[in-house]
């Protein structure tokens, strides 16, 4: 049961609307937050109070742009955009409210080369999502578009289905749907603080001050104020968001253009978008080095809240602008608008359970299902700080890396690998090397590491004698990124509950290793990892770095309720180091008097040994490369001293550093795909060639099964394949 306190201030509501028990609870009246009582309501759930603290939309929504865009950078988010259009073109004949939508069409413009490879790779994915979309040249473009300036486009891509929709319309829209289905829409009401508790406290509150009981352990929180709230609750939940300012432009109606009817435009290269607006035009964009707004809190009251204009911030969009619509410097200024909006450290939405009472903008739809799968914000991006320093808009090409909120988490051999030549990337917020380079051209390669490129990068070579020291002779690579957890028990029960969760066969003899998929009930993936069994009730198990977060949540759930499964995140006290190549046996022998004879210790093995003067060192015989080898899981106050004692060992075979480029070069041949990279959530094994770490027949129900043996009935609708040069 949760207790939420509120307090009224606005003077718009009376204590005597608020129920004093109910089973849901929405925090957040901007669009986002009437999306989630709209929808909870149409699939039958009752009880359902949303609470503003100001009026409806006065926080981000009302000054949205209002530009649905149907590409984006995933399946699910495409899904949802998709979803979003029919539900507005719907909602004006159930609610007799009109939304403003207008499927007027986009243009994405390519200036570079390497933007126009940009979009031809979204273009493709488009078409596999049933997006229709089409190419244009430069003088097709100006036919289309007679006001833009084609003369230095490669060329622009055109998605006739997109849309703009007048956020607050269809916010408004959206209440009157959820007020028919018998939503409660209270305004005027300020949550103060939330208490996930076993019974409501009775003790009286402060005076304006009023409680209700939550019955259902959900409420949800809309975005700008969601860190905020967040720091409120008891227990506290941290939620990485930040607002930064939105500027955009508004100019008066312009005589020598007629911008009726026609589509809007992104500029991306030069950080912009371009909309009508009352024929004028809009012109907005998000600036490449976002600038934080309210960093000691946000003001109350903020009910349609605006900021001072920055021209001096505004200028590169205004340049972009004026560049690319050269009539645009007739135009009179009616308007420069500044307001806050909100931003994640990664650019992506928040979406889950950030803890067991609170929701951050689900998916709605996947709450009907038996199990309820989300992204969980990770611990590592919880500070207030970070999640306004990464704060920017920029398209990434492929290896790009973020430039700041670097160095949050590093590997006990950091220092080491910068020493030696190593070009670090952000992997789940752990540096990690991804090559090293010759010193002298470390800070080139360097800087090619955060921008990246589509074309043939500079690193090739390098990661190419890392590739062949790999299957020839012998390398050391810094594994620390990967996720680590223990489970234990006094009995059966880590065993039962691994049984559970994993469709592969468990019980394997002590000293092995099983790799398995953790799936939901429909049968996706929720977790893709290695699992070692140390004793009989004692199993060590490796993860995807995604998974520090979002798989600990995921076993959490599932852990039984009486304590007898210890369940323990040790990702922080292990560092990792992986030898592969024909040479590791003999190079970690001479550290070792436990013989690591292929005949002793065969594949997916593990044991604990001493190694040089570390004692406990686990070894387990699998590489994630397919080449010989063995990866090592050593405790952090170790780990400096084993990878010294290892490259001198080997100094005589040549042994040598690898990035993680060479090991996920290495994978890809062996076809060993990644969860998070090459398939997530919505993939079965059918789908993926995992057929065979799937036991039907090992006498437990574990979660999907039922899923499975329907989904092999029916026979997969897609195959992950590899395409070699």
């Amino acid at each position: 049961m949760a207790s939420v306190a509120t307090r009224l201030y606005s003077g718009t509501s009376k204590s005597s609307t608020l129920p004093r028990e109910t089973k849901v609870v929405v925090c957040g009246g901007g669009i986002a937050g009437l999306s989630v009582v709209y929808h909870l309501a149409k699939f039958g759930w009752r009880d359902i109070v949303l609470l503003e603290q100001g009026r409806l939309t006065s926080g981000t929504t009302w000054h949205a742009a209002g530009l649905i865009g149907q590409i984006r950078s995933s399946e699910v988010m495409t899904h949802m955009c998709l979803e979003s259009v029919k539900l507005y073109e719907s909602l004006e004949e159930e609610t007799g409210m009109s939304t403003g939508l207008k499927i007027c069409g986009s243009v994405a413009l390519a200036e570079s080369k390497e933007r126009m490879l940009d979009l031809q790779r979204k273009a493709s994915r488009a078409r596999a999502e049933g997006i229709e979309c089409q190419f244009l040249s430069p003088p097709e473009l100006e036919k289309m578009v007679p006001w833009i300036w084609t003369q230095d486009l490669q060329g622009a891509l055109y998605i006739p289905g997109d849309c703009v929709a007048n956020p607050t319309d269809t916010s408004m829209a959206l209440a009157k749907g959820a007020k028919q289905n018998g939503v409660q829409i209270i305004e005027g009401v300020r949550v103060e603080s939330v208490e996930t508790c076993e019974s409501v406290s009775a003790s009286p509150h402060q005076p304006g001050t009023s409680q209700m009981s939550i019955f259902y352990q959900l409420w949800w929180n809309d975005v700008m104020w969601a860190h905020e709230l967040g720091m409120k609750c008891d227990p506290i939940v941290k939620i990485p968001l930040h607002p930064n300012e939105h500027q955009y432009l508004i100019t008066k109606k312009m005589k020598e253009i007629d911008t009726r009817g026609m589509p809007y435009i992104r500029d991306l290269d030069n950080d912009c978008y371009i909309r009508d607006w009352g024929e004028g035009f809009m012109v907005g964009g998000f600036a490449v080095k976002g600038k934080p707004v309210h960093t000691n809190g946000i003001p109350h009251p903020a009910e349609f809240a605006s900021l001072p204009e920055d021209w001096d911030h505004f200028r590169p969009i205004l340049d972009g602008f004026l560049k690319r619509v050269p009539a645009g410097d007739k135009a009179e200024v009616q308007q420069l608008f500044n307001g806050p909006e909100s931003f994640t450290p990664d650019m992506a939405p928040l979406m889950g359970p950030a803890s067991e009472s609170l929701f951050l903008r689900p998916l709605v739809t996947w709450l009907r299902l038996p199990e309820c799968s989300f992204f969980v914000p990770a611990p590592y991006f919880l500070s207030s700080l970070f999640s306004y320093v990464r704060g920017q808009y920029k398209i990434a090409f492929p290896g790009a890396e973020y430039h700041t909120g670097r160095k949050l988490r590093c590997s006990p051999l950091y220092a080491s690998h910068a020493a030696a030549g190593a070009v670090f990337g952000d992997r789940s917020g752990m540096e990690t090397p991804k090559w090293f380079a010759n010193m002298s051209d470390t800070e080139e390669y360097g800087f090619e590491a955060q921008t990246g490129t589509y074309g043939k990068p500079g690193w090739f070579d390098m990661v190419l004698s890392e590739y062949w020291a790999c299957r020839e002779t012998v390398c050391a690579m810094d594994m620390s990124f990967f996720t680590k957890f223990e489970l234990k028990s006094e009995g059966s029960e880590a065993l039962e509950l691994l049984q559970k969760l994993c469709p592969n066969e468990m019980d394997m003899p002590v000293g092995h290793v099983v790799h398995t998929g953790m799936l939901n009930e429909w049968g996706g993936y929720e977790n893709d990892c290695s699992v070692a069994r140390l004793s009989p009730n004692y199993y060590f198990m490796i993860c995807p770095s995604f998974q520090l977060a979002r798989g600990y949540r995921w076993i959490e759930r599932h852990l039984p309720s009486d304590g007898s499964v210890k369940f323990q995140n040790v990702t922080h006290l292990y560092g990792g180091l992986n030898v592969v190549g024909p040479r590791a046996r003999e190079v970690l022998q001479k550290l070792t008097e436990t013989s690591l004879k292929l005949s002793e210790f065969k594949p997916f093995m593990c044991t604990e040994i001493d190694l040089g003067y570390a004692s406990k060192v686990r070894i387990i015989s699998i590489t994630h490369t397919g080449e010989d080898g063995f990866v090592m899981y050593i405790r952090c106050e170790h780990a400096l001293h084993v990878y010294d004692a290892l490259k001198a060992a080997g100094r005589i075979y040549g042994i040598r550093d690898a990035g993680y480029n060479a090991l996920r070069w290495l994978r890809l041949e062996k076809f060993y795909p990644y969860w998070g990279e090459d398939f997530v959530d919505d993939a079965t094994p059918f789908e993926i060639g995992r057929e065979h770490r799937v036991k039907f027949d090992k006498g437990v129900d574990f979660l999907g099964r039922e899923a499975l043996l329907r989904k092999r009935e029916e026979g997969p609708r897609r195959h992950l394949a590899m395409f070699p040069d």
